[in-house]
Formats: C-alpha cells, structure tokens, sequence
C-alpha cells in the first residue's frame, strides 16, 4: 500500500545498502571471508524482504504492474464479501448465540419495569386514541356499522321490560329529569290556565253546572238577583287557585311537587306488573329493532364525522377533544383503567407471565433470525458499494501492523538462512 515510509520500507532499504556495502567490500577484498559471509547475508536479507513486500503488496494491487496472481482482494472481492457475509451471518449472529443470549434475559421483569413507566401508560393510551380516530376517518366502515347496528338491535330485543322501566324510571330519578319536566309543565300549564280563554271556559262550565243542578227557574233568578252565586268571582277564585298549584308544583322541593313525584315514580313502577304494559312494550322493542333505519343513520352519522374530522384534521385539531371533551376524558379515563388491569393481571398472574415470556421469547428468537439474515444482506451491500481502493485500505488499515512486521521478519528471517547457509557451505566445503 502506498503511504509513509514505515519500519518495513527503512527495513527493506537498509537491506538493499548492506547488499550494496557486502558487494563493495566483497569486490575490494575478493579473497576475504567476512567479505563474502556478509554479502551473502546482504544477499539473504534483500531477497527475503524484497519477497516479502511483493507478496504482501499483491494481495491488494500489482507491484510493479506484475499482472499475474496479483491485486488478489480487488480480483477475488465477490467472493471474499459472500465470505465475509456468512462469517457475520454463521459465527456473529450464529443461531446458538443468539439463543444464548436471549435466554439469559429476563423479559418478564424488564416488560413489568416497562409498563410501570408514566410514559408508556401515556404513549399507550395516545396510541389508541389515535387508532379510534383513524377508525373514524376511513371511508369504508361497512363492517364496524353492521356490527354496532347489530349490536343495538340486540341490545334493543334482550332488554327486560319490567327492567326496562325500573331502568328508565332510576335514570329518570337520578338525573332529575322528572322534576325538570314537571317545573317545565308547570310553567305551560300555568301559562295556559292564566290565559283569558280559560276564564271563559272555566266560567261557561260553572254557568252549565249551575243550570243542571237548580235549572233556570225563580230560584236561579233569585239567586242571579240576590248575588249569591256569582259565576264571575268564582271563575276567578278557582284560576287563582289553578295558577297557585302549578306554581308550587313548578317550584323545586315544594310539598306538591314531591308528592306528584312520588305518585308518579309509583304509578310507573306498578306498571311493570301490568301484562297489558309488558307486553305493548316487547312489541315495542321488536318494532323499534326491525323497522328503525338504525344501519342507515349510522351510515350519514360516520359520513358527517369524517368530514368534520377531515376538516379538523387540516387544521391540526383533535376533533374528539376540541368538540367532545368529555367523551375524550371518559375515553382517557377507561384506557387508563384497563391499562392498570391489564397491568396487575400481568404482576399477579403466574400463568400468564410464563404464557407472556413464552410468546415474547418466540417473538425475539423470531425477529433475531430474521435479523441475521437481513444483517448479512446489510454487510454485503454495504461492502459492494466500496471502490477497490475503499475495499483495499479497510482491510489493510486493521491489519498494517502485522503486515509490517511480516516484511521486516523477511529481511531478518533472510538474513540470517544467507548467514547459515554461508556458514553451511563453508564447513562442508
């Protein structure tokens, strides 16, 4: 490789001027032995380290533009990548070491470790929210409609009916709704009673009894004419009298109003023992399962959504949150408990953590053997893409120092077989 003189060039130069020195001295003093013993060392030494630098040198390039069984690496890289490649596929990421290596890992304790972090509870619960609102966002949601229309039909025809007025009378109760719809009524009904169409009815249905009862004779006469029945007064006493009811009926926590509560909670909780009721109230339900566009409605509802939520989408809100904040905090609030569950079924349940090691010990052994060969094709692509000069100095870079010392060991190693085989011939000659 071309570079700075290193301690094999100095190496190999000083071998080439001991050579030159031997062969001075040798033909200044033909007839000396030293002479002739270091120039045959000089000799040894040069061819040695000269072998050497060719041999070390052609593994990367031509020396001297030698082209024969040269530039080995350059000349054979397809196949020293496809070796290189398996060596990292077979021995690195060898089955037996992954294997090794992942039975050594306790994943149950490091998965426990895991989903007690803040942060993984959050990015789950973000996750399914962000699937909720990808749901809602796709245009084909034929299955999820069929099946939540499916759902409420069965909901609608499973429902008791006695259960089914115990239900709505309790959730009538609870949320106040009936005291809201008697102040309600009775603030109609007041309007309705004050109005001077009342008094005239009111008045006509007194002077009708009035009639009935003692006729129109004298003593109707006597009366009219003594005014001691008066029909004016009393059409206004009794108004009176109306408006004042409906006033405490439409005032919350009166007397009345609990009462006529009362009444009517009790009235509708005997209905559930009523045949007649029970069963207008199945019919009801079948009616309202088969005949109600409950899939078609669904339908217009999930298309408007989308288009609300594309809208808000373009806008970079999060259209549940910003429109139903407290769906979107009920959401929050589920997945977070069923995260615990989930969570403390994993920390309680023995069986199900050696079912969880089991199907996770799989998953990696799995993925790692499919990452041992996607790791060879990494390799070998990564290595393709390398120049032969690229290729060149990334091997010689990790082995220069050995390769160094092989070349200067050929100078010393040459050197001293020239001095034994000088030595040799000179003892047996």
């Amino acid at each position: 490789m071309i570079g700075p003189i290193n301690n094999a060039d100095r190496a190999l130069i000083l071998s080439f001027l001991l050579f030159l020195t031997a062969l001075y001295l040798h033909l200044l003093f033909p007839m000396a032995i030293w002479a002739e013993g270091v120039l045959a060392i000089g000799e040894a030494a040069l061819v040695g380290g000269a072998a050497d630098w060719f041999a070390v040198t052609a593994l990367f390039r031509k020396p001297l533009g030698f082209p024969y069984h040269t530039a080995i690496l350059p000349r054979r890289r397809d196949g020293f990548i496809h070796a290189v490649t398996i060596m990292v596929q077979k021995e690195f990421f060898s089955r037996r070491k992954i294997f090794n290596h992942i039975e050594k890992m306790h994943l149950v304790p490091l998965l426990q470790t895991y989903l007690h972090r803040s942060e993984t509870k959050e990015q789950t619960t973000n996750t399914v929210m962000h699937f909720l609102r990808g749901s809602l966002l796709r245009r084909n949601n034929g299955k999820m409609i069929s099946y939540l229309s499916m759902r409420m039909k069965e909901i609608v025809l499973q429902e008791d009916a006695a259960g089914l007025i115990d239900r709505l009378v309790d959730v009538f109760h609870t949320n106040s709704w009936d005291r809201k719809a008697f102040v309600k009524l009775a603030g109609f009904l007041k309007k309705e009673a004050a109005a001077e169409e009342t008094w005239h009815s009111i008045h006509d249905s007194l002077g009708r009894i009035e009639y009935e009862k003692i006729g129109g004779g004298f003593l109707s006469r006597l009366l009219e004419m003594t005014n001691t029945v008066n029909l004016n007064e009393g059409t206004d006493l009794i108004q009176r009298h109306i408006c004042a009811a409906l006033d405490e009926l439409g005032t919350d926590g009166s007397p009345l109003q609990e009462q006529v509560l009362s009444l009517c909670r009790s009235y509708l909780l005997n209905l559930r023992r009523d045949d007649e009721i029970l069963s207008l109230t199945r019919e009801l339900q079948e009616r309202m399962a088969g005949e109600l566009p409950i899939e078609e409605t669904l339908v217009r509802l999930f298309d408007e959504m989308r288009k609300h939520f594309e809208r808000d989408r373009e806008r970079h809100v999060n259209s549940i949150e910003e429109h139903m904040p407290e769906l979107y905090t009920h959401l929050r609030r589920i997945i977070h408990v069923e995260y615990d569950h989930m969570r403390s079924l994993v920390e309680e349940r023995p069986e199900l953590q050696k079912i969880i090691a089991k199907v996770l010990y799989d998953l990696l052994a799995r993925s790692a053997l499919h990452a041992q060969t996607l790791v060879g094709i990494v390799v070998g692509n990564v290595l393709s893409r390398l120049t032969d000069d690229e290729l060149n100095r990334l091997i010689y870079d990790k082995v220069e120092e050995d390769f160094l010392w092989i070349r200067v060991n050929g100078s010393l190693i040459g050197g001293c077989i020239g001095g034994i085989i000088f030595i040799c011939t000179r003892v047996i000659m």
